[in-house]
């Protein structure tokens, strides 16, 4: 979601779900064994010492939670065995039971991760752990439950992020939503990088995934809300996945994935779509033996066994910087910066993500959910902070060709003329923004509306009004705030207001409209209208449709 610390890789982790990575197979499609026996009784009183504090209690136990304004929050709830030792890289298994009370009163660790503005470095593995805010006092009626999957391209952020940029406090804060809006808010963790999204042949040997298996995270965690939101005041008829940047992508995922089926209803993508070109198992043979080596793992009699017994600091040392924006479109000249080859991120494995999700878009073999789709109108800003900017038009034109080749750099330069923008590099970033996320949630919009889906269509357009910011404009994840009303001073005006209610309408209804709101007219590749979140919120027609059009032009040519 955020640059790294490091200036020199920015974009990268973001727009690798986008331009594919790694991933793999697998024979049962991420089944968890049968629940082993079961550690609470429902019928059960609270323990005597615990009567002050929220309690509920779940097959596996008793949480005891915290009060958080008129919501009751609980963090901290294992949803699977910690992936240590053999279960690396293997497909989540239902977690285990516990004796007493567990404290659920405080964020677990995150995800195994390299140091980023996002998040702090962690070398955790035992990170699969989802957090619960739920109304206080408990409802009386089962509520609609919204389940967040984080950004950070997949190899980094948590539930426990902080707002970044100096500003401090949660990010993703299910307090508002629970308590003003009447839905049960679910953030879950899941494996990343080198931990989450690693591919290898002879995973599929053990029974396990080739890889995908941070996506397998987030579906056990779908499971696991199935099976217990209800003692929360949830209903688990009517769940919606929603996520921003890498967890937009992955909520596209799931929509395309048939192993996902049922355990979602909704989906709300922020930034992020699907249908541009992924890279597949026989595509990323080369990285992985590269890698192997790297870990001096490719002459042992069983490389697995090898890369199994590595500390995570030895696999996060060998993993990608998070981002880069020198990355190329698909099919483009290879990146010739000092970021290793390989990447680590969701890939078409056959089983999981049985093919390429715009054929399975395209054939209407999709999970026929709602669906709200929506882009930032600045999102290439915040890949360019830290990096030098170009100066001119000859510099500027370099750049496109490092990135797209000669013959697409020129079409680009047509759609994308200096003298449309304040600066070179301010058009660098539209460039940047439109290809990696405007115009490929678009793609993706385009196909879910033409597969049968009902559609909505937002752009989220009002500028970071945080003095020393405001040059970012409405930047990759600037919405993320609104939606959860997460900083005062960001979470201005209506603007926020009205994205809640769109989002908690759907998640109720399975329609963003209702009530006193304005009308948001449904989505079609013949009627393209949007939501415009701005100052003065309106419809709006044919956002972007000419640079779109050549995007989607290049997007296609990444396909035989």
């Amino acid at each position: 979601m955020l640059p790294a610390k490091r200036t020199s890789a920015l974009a990268l982790a973001l727009l690798l779900p986008l331009f594919g990575a790694c991933g793999g197979d697998d024979d049962d499609d991420g089944a968890t064994p049968d629940a082993g026996p079961t550690g609470g009784d429902p019928d059960a009183a609270p323990p005597d010492d615990a009567q002050a504090a929220p309690m509920v209690t779940l097959d596996d136990g008793w949480l005891s939670g915290s009060l958080d304004g008129a919501t009751r929050r609980f963090l901290d709830i294992p949803f699977a065995k910690p992936p240590i030792g053999e279960l690396r890289w293997k497909a989540p298994v239902r977690n285990d039971p516990w004796d007493g009370v567990r404290d659920a009163t405080q964020f677990s660790d995150a995800c195994a991760q390299n140091d980023t503005l996002q998040a702090d470095a962690s070398e955790s593995e035992d990170c699969l752990y989802l957090n619960v805010w739920t109304p206080e006092p408990a409802p009386t009626e089962p509520l609609p439950v919204m389940v967040w999957f984080h950004g950070g391209g997949n190899t980094a952020g948590s539930t426990a992020d902080q707002v970044p940029l100096g500003v401090g406090g949660l990010f993703y804060d299910g307090r508002a939503l629970a308590e003003r809006y009447g839905v049960v808010v679910v953030t879950t963790n899941y494996r990343l990088g080198p931990l989450g999204f690693f591919y290898h042949p002879a995973l599929a040997g053990e029974g396990s995934p080739e890889g995908n298996q941070g996506l397998l995270d987030q579906r056990r965690a779908l499971e696991w809300v199935r099976d217990n939101i209800g003692v929360f005041g949830g209903d688990p008829d009517r769940v919606t996945i929603f996520g921003e940047s890498a967890g937009s992508f992955d909520v596209c995922f799931h929509v395309a994935s048939p192993g996902s089926a049922g355990l979602f209803h909704r989906a709300i993508s922020e930034s992020g779509g699907c249908t541009t070109h992924m890279s597949t198992t026989a595509d990323l043979e080369a990285d992985v033996a590269a890698f192997v080596e790297s870990i001096g793992c490719a002459e042992a009699r069983d490389p697995l066994a090898c890369l199994r017994k590595q500390p995570v600091a030895a696999l996060l040392r060998e993993a990608p910087e998070i981002g880069a924006p020198e990355a190329p479109l698909p099919g483009g000249p290879a990146y010739q910066g000092s970021t290793p080859q390989w990447s680590f991120g969701p890939v078409v494995d056959g089983t999981i993500i049985p093919d390429q999700p715009r054929a399975l878009f395209d054939a209407g073999e999709v999970n026929d959910v709602p669906y709200i789709l929506g882009s930032n109108s600045d999102e290439g800003t915040l890949f360019h902070v830290g990096a030098v900017p170009v100066k001119d038009e000859a510099e500027y034109l370099a750049a496109l060709e490092r990135r797209f080749g000669t013959e697409a750099a020129a079409a680009i330069l047509d759609a994308y003329p200096v003298a449309d923008f304040a600066s070179p590099e301010a058009a660098l970033e539209r460039v940047t923004g439109d290809v990696s996320l405007v115009c490929a949630t678009h793609d993706t919009a385009r196909r879910a509306a033409d597969a049968g889906l009902s559609v909505w269509m937002y752009n989220f357009d009002y500028r970071i009004p945080i003095p020393g910011l405001e040059f970012l404009g409405a930047t990759h994840g600037a919405e993320i705030a609104f939606v959860f009303d997460s900083v005062d001073r960001v979470s201005q005006g209506s603007i926020g207001e009205s994205m809640r209610t769109y989002w908690s309408q759907l998640a109720a209804s399975g329609d963003p409209n209702g009530g006193e709101a304005p009308a948001w007219p449904a989505f079609s590749t013949a009627d393209d209208q949007r939501t415009n979140f701005a100052v003065e919120p309106s419809v709006v027609s044919d956002f972007r449709a000419d640079v779109c059009a050549l995007w989607r032009g290049l997007y296609d040519a990444q396909f035989p």
